[in-house]
């Protein structure tokens, strides 16, 4: 049985930065820092990248690129009700994996230039790949919208998805001891797809429910609810 093959020093440094900056925050993590955690000396990452940013700008393109192509439209065959919950899932799966991006992305936009050219661009990309997706679930009778409708549902669940881990440090939610717990995925997957609700039809509606079922209840809004001043 062959081996898998070993990551290039290039992709290990891609590989390592993103968890470094999950975990960390992109603001606290140095070229040193990835270098120690790689075993490497600073001169061989810079062979590779010249700097952060550098490093920044092609895991950005990275998520781009894997975000656009989960975003791609079956060419033989209208949407279902599957596709419904498998563009979530992966969509939700994404930003957990790249959420340093959506986290530090004011800080990002200020200092990085490469990045403020390309995140607009990503954006815009995203959500014009969503009013294609939902126009075709009207198409396919799953869901009643108008276009205003949809050009709305997609900039509110650009808000939520982008925003989410924002909403859970700043509320408090996330800790140094739970941050990387996969619930946050689900949750912020929970969310989108009551946006969703009002819009459904036929098969899609009892999808939706047993959607929401399966995720089982949410205690973020009990858990702001139950804080008190110190």
């Amino acid at each position: 049985m062959s081996q898998p093959k070993a990551l290039k020093t290039k992709d290990r440094i891609l590989q390592i930065s993103l968890q470094l900056f999950n975990e960390r925050g992109e603001r606290s993590v140095t070229t040193n820092h990835i270098a120690a955690e790689l075993g490497i000396s600073p001169g061989n990452l810079y062979y590779h990248f010249r700097n952060k940013h550098e490093i920044i700008k092609e895991l950005m393109y990275q998520y781009q690129a894997e975000t656009l192509e989960v975003l791609s439209l079956p060419d033989d065959r209208p949407l279902t009700t599957n596709d419904k919950i498998n563009y979530f899932q992966v969509l939700s799966g994404q930003l957990w994996s790249y959420r340093f991006i959506h986290r530090d992305v004011y800080h990002l936009v200020e200092s990085n230039e490469d990045f403020k050219k390309i995140y607009p661009r990503f954006a815009g990309q995203v959500m014009q790949q969503g009013q294609r997706i939902y126009q075709a679930f009207v198409d396919a009778g799953l869901m009643k919208m108008t276009a205003s409708e949809i050009e709305a549902l997609i900039i509110n669940l650009w808000i939520v998805l982008t925003n989410w881990t924002n909403f859970l440090y700043m509320s408090g939610h996330i800790s140094d001891n739970n941050h990387l717990e996969e619930k946050w995925v689900w949750q912020a997957l929970r969310q989108m797809v009551f946006l969703e609700g009002p819009y459904l039809m036929g098969e899609s509606r009892a999808t939706y429910e047993q959607l929401l079922e399966s995720l089982g209840p949410s205690d973020l809004f009990a858990s702001l609810s139950s804080l008190k001043d110190e």
